[in-house]
């Protein structure tokens, strides 16, 4: 082999070595961003398992409330029922349930609740929405 082409040959295996270290430089590059970006999906799974927890005690705490809350309106609805059928009862006992109202005292109930809407302009619900338009010469219950 001629000096030449030994130098040929040498040449040809530093440029390989040289790329092959630039390929080296470059694989470690790559490396180094995807450790990066894992070390911050990390960081972010964490803040989101976080997050998750805090929101699921937040949901069992109101699960709590609305369990409290559906707990008492059934029982409101049971002392609603009896104090219904007791109303009804009382009613149904009463004397005065087949006697009818006369009209002056309608006349003056109606009166009344008009002055006492009257007084109470800023209420919700006008006391006059509880008698209905035909109470005269009916029965009340």
């Amino acid at each position: 082999m001629s000096f030449s082409s030994k130098w040929v040959t040498a040449a040809l295996a530093a440029l390989c070595i040289v790329v092959l270290l630039l390929y080296c430089r470059w694989l470690s590059h790559q490396l180094n961003q995807l450790r990066s970006e894992k070390q911050q999906a990390v960081v972010a799974l964490a803040e989101e398992r976080a997050y998750s927890a805090k929101i699921r005690t937040q949901y069992l705490q109101i699960q709590e409330v609305m369990d409290g809350v559906a707990e008492q309106k059934q029982q409101s609805e049971k002392r609603t029922a009896v104090l219904q059928r007791a109303l009804a009862q009382s009613q149904l006992e009463s004397p005065c349930v087949a006697v009818p109202v006369p009209d002056a005292v309608t006349q003056r109930l109606r009166e009344r609740v008009v002055e006492v809407n009257a007084t109470a302009a800023g209420a919700n619900e006008p006391v006059q929405a509880l008698f209905g338009a035909g109470v005269s010469g009916s029965t009340l219950r």
